[in-house]
């Protein structure tokens, strides 16, 4: 989407007027704005064992002009009784589709400020998504908590409100609630006053003005450790029994609100912080509520001894993005959703930033090359779309939380900051948040300030990456003068119907010498350098393309690539294996890198190769050629795998502890004998410390017989603890035996693994068995037992297929689009039925070649 004007403040877009997409008039679901909210006082009474609540909601509102009607939204909820300003209503009208509920007052409410009352009441779900329990099992029995996560829209299935990101107000939030259960919100507890014997109404400080989505209601058996940081109460909350796992988060917590109160310039607004633990996998991951971040277990808790280096890298990065959130998304909060990158794009950048800042030795920008490749390859697919994209609907704002919003989002601002300047980005951000401290804004309101900070054609830039769809391809070619470069689109499946489209980017190009400091060319359509081969174009890899060298050119590279930067030994292997895929060159290019690449290269650049080497394994699957691959794979990782060995050292850098795990893993998958049998006897006789259990567990479920598979199916069901029980059922998904993958199906769906997990274990099983795990799942998505979200159903269905190579996928995708999807929401589906058509031009035409080049080249 192309916008030519866009108004200062979002609010010409918010309230209804007609956006203008394609030539095409498109009018966005919105609520009326003759009615504005300013403040709502909430109280809930929840039945956590009728998974039942009655809620009662006053609503001071402003009035624009006089009306009969108020219109708000509503899911689920029924209304018991309204007044305004003690008054009452007329009738309530609903309606579903919309999630609206329509108040009819006998008599009209005149311009001005009014009260509404609303007493309703509604049901407590198990998806995780509005107001939903959390089941899970401790030594002590089977507990349950409750819960709120409702970005984008489903504030309004716990109460009556205006649910749009704009509607900014404040919120008294009060629940009654068991004695011996805590209760966790935005604010602190402002008095607790007993109700009866067994129950207690907990009341909390009034929020500041946020957007509905941010609000948050969590109810258990919880614990919470805590200390103070800049004056700001800073907690994590679990349950009970993992206090010991809430250490570490608290610690990184604690360092990270520090590091951010410098960064933006602006002190937490809050008098406290929680980060909340979900005994389980909630929708979404975990959820930036204001002063009351909710997280998916595995997100927030690090358990000593047992939890992995690549763990603790986990729970670092996920704390960081969303606690940036509190800031860019929660203080300044996106006007509409199609801005939705201002809040996620700058997430997902700053939880790297903020790990090179606090944990330099993990290198997190290297390994942030593997997020921005998830957004060229989503790039590159038809279902692409401009990463500032129209949103009309609940359905597409639900849509819009994708690769493109999260990674190439990430990936322009990464761009941007190297193009600026850290220090100067960093003085933009900070004068940002201070003129738009809570508000709400479009995307031009921070890029604008930007371009005034460093004097540079910001604005151009980012309109370029962001106002249209697509992934630059520079084009290399030797003249007699140097190298000519040229833009295009880069596309997985060139000429696939699309036609041919001329794009132009202006790109911050940093090009350069092996060994030598790059400059960088502002290229916009067509370039000349007079640098010769070997070069590196993109050196460092900032800018956001792909480039696509002559053979020459790239011959020239590879004697080279043992002296090249990490990040530009990861560029050139991702590049190499794109371009290959799509057909843009032969894909040997990315094994002849591979091959080159020295022992003693950064175990960043080694785990990129391992993970190559993975995906490249799994598009074999079943041919007759996937053994000769598997050979060459063992043989490249030889080397590193006996320089690592098989045990950590003391005092061992932690991004070697991260790869030795996945190289275990790696030779498990690729069928090293003896590592498969180390990892049975490890998994057997309980030897090795708990990190070594969990990466032999992981190699010893993949090649489970009959046998071992229900003896390690058995422990899963008998554990208590949530965390542990997912590990281990994740670890299962990953079966080889055919059979055994489909028993895993069957468990998955079932109902008996802990809230979220299921939909990580069928893509697991896919993996392996797609053609098997569309079959069996795809019919029974809608099954109560699952406990999908119909959002969840799309994207599970969208997983599994785009794993296939079989034509007949195409077809049947289509259909369950048409039958599932609303037409808003259909888009994402067109990027399946490319990949599903690249896995059979790859099984076609880009295996032989590959076997071609293992016959004269194997590893010895």
């Amino acid at each position: 989407m192309n916008i030519n004007k866009v108004c200062a403040t979002g609010a010409l877009c918010l309230f209804g007027l007609a956006t203008q997409v394609h030539g095409a008039e498109s009018v966005r679901e919105v609520l009326p704005s003759n009615v504005v909210p300013r403040q709502y006082e909430l109280s809930i009474f929840p039945d956590a064992r009728a998974l039942t609540f009655s809620g009662r909601v006053r609503i001071e509102v402003e009035v624009a002009a006089t009306t009969s009607d108020v219109t708000l939204n509503a899911v689920g909820l029924r209304f018991d009784a309204v007044t305004a300003d003690d008054k009452v209503s007329g009738a309530t009208t609903y309606d579903t589709n919309l999630g609206r509920a329509t108040v009819h007052f006998r008599a009209p409410l005149p311009a001005g400020p009014h009260a509404l009352v609303i007493a309703y009441h509604g049901i407590i779900g198990r998806e995780t998504l509005g107001f939903f329990a959390m089941d899970f099992r401790t030594d002590r029995g089977r507990g349950r908590t409750l819960l709120t996560n409702f970005e984008p829209s489903s504030a309004r299935k716990l109460l009556p409100c205006w649910d749009e990101p704009a509607r900014k107000a404040t919120f008294t939030v009060s629940v009654v609630v068991p004695i011996d259960k805590t209760a966790v919100s935005n604010m602190p507890i402002a008095e607790t006053m007993p109700v009866s014997a067994a129950l207690k109404r907990v009341t909390f400080r009034k929020t500041p003005r946020m957007s509905t989505y941010l609000l948050f209601l969590g109810i258990g058996d919880f614990e919470r450790i805590h200390r103070i940081v800049d004056g700001v109460d800073v907690g994590v909350v679990v349950n009970g029994d993992d206090v010991p796992k809430a250490a570490y988060a608290l610690d990184q917590a604690a360092q990270i609100l520090h590091f951010y109160d410098g960064y933006f310039g602006v002190h937490f607004p809050l008098p406290k912080l929680d980060l909340v633990a979900a005994p389980g996998e909630i929708e979404g991951g975990s959820m930036e509520n204001w002063g009351a971040i909710l997280y998916s277990q595995q997100h927030l808790l690090f358990v000593p001894g047992r939890s992995t280096e690549a763990d603790r890298r986990l729970v670092f990065l996920v704390v960081a993005h969303e606690m940036s959130h509190q800031w860019f998304g929660d203080l300044v909060t996106m006007a509409w959703w199609d801005n939705l990158w201002l809040n996620e794009g700058f997430a997902r950048w700053m939880q790297t930033y903020a790990a090179d800042a606090l944990h330099p030795e993990w290198e997190t920008g290297l390994q942030a090359q593997s997020i921005f490749e998830l957004g060229k390859q989503a790039d590159a697919l038809p279902s692409t779309h401009p990463v500032l994209q129209p949103v009309h609907t609940a359905e597409e704002a639900d849509e819009a939380f994708d690769t493109i919003t999260y990674d190439k989002g990430a990936a322009v601002i990464t761009m941007l900051n190297a193009y600026i300047g850290k220090d100067t980005f960093r003085a933009g951000v900070r004068r940002y948040m201070t003129v738009h401290a809570f508000g709400n804004t479009v995307d031009t309101d921070l890029w604008s300030i930007m371009q005034q900070v460093a004097g540079k054609p910001i604005l151009k830039i980012e309109h370029d990456f962001t106002r249209q769809a697509g992934l630059p391809l520079v084009r290399v070619s030797e003249t007699s003068n140097g190298l000519s470069l040229t833009e295009g689109r880069f596309e997985a499946n060139p000429g696939d119907g699309r036609g041919a489209v001329a794009q132009v980017w202006t790109i911050p190009l940093p090009i350069g010498v092996p060994g030598q400091p790059a400059h960088t060319l502002l290229m916009s359509g067509a370039a000349i350098t007079e640098v010769r081969p070997p070069v590196l174009i993109n050196a460092g890899e900032t800018a956001y393309a792909r480039v696509l060298y002559p053979d020459e050119a790239f011959a020239a590279l590879l004697p080279r690539v043992s002296t090249l930067a990490a990040v530009d030994e990861i560029g050139l292997m991702n590049d190499a294996l794109a371009l290959g895929l799509a057909g843009y060159a032969p894909t040997s290019r990315v094994l002849a890198v591979a091959a080159r690449v020295p022992v003693a290269a950064d175990p960043a650049v080694w785990e990129r190769i391992v993970s190559i080497l993975g995906g490249i394994d799994r598009r074999y699957a079943d041919r007759p050629n996937r053994r000769a691959f598997r050979a060459f794979a063992l043989a490249l990782l030889k080397s590193i795998a006996v320089q690592l060995g098989a045990a950590p050292k003391p005092g061992e850098d932690p991004t070697r502890a991260v790869l030795r795990n996945q190289l275990i893993e790696a030779q498990g998958e690729f069928g090293d004998a003896s590592v498969i049998a180390w990892a049975k006897r490890k998994v057997a006789d309980g030897s090795g410390d708990a990190v070594a259990q969990r990466t032999a567990l992981a190699v010893a479920a993949e090649h489970a017989t009959p046998a071992e598979f229900e003896s390690l199916l058995s422990r899963a069901r008998n554990l208590d603890d949530p965390l542990e029980k997912m590990q281990l059922y994740e670890a299962l998904g990953g079966v080889e035996d055919a059979t055994l993958a489909a028993r895993m199906i069957s468990i998955a769906i079932g109902g008996e693994m802990p809230p979220g997990v299921n939909a990580d274990v069928v893509v697991e099983v896919a993996e392996n068995y797609p053609d098997l795990a569309w079959d069996l799942v795809v019919p029974r998505l809608a099954e109560p037992k699952a406990a999908f979200s119909e959002f969840r159903r799309w994207r599970v269905a969208m997983a599994v297929a785009e794993l296939s190579s079989d034509p007949r996928r195409i077809a049947q995708v289509r259909d369950y689009a048409a039958k599932n999807v609303p037409p808003s929401a259909r888009k994402p589906f067109q990027g399946v039925v490319a990949a599903i058509r690249q896995n059979i031009r790859v099984a076609q035409r880009v295996l032989p070649q590959l076997d071609q080049y293992l016959k004269t080249h194997a590893i010895h």
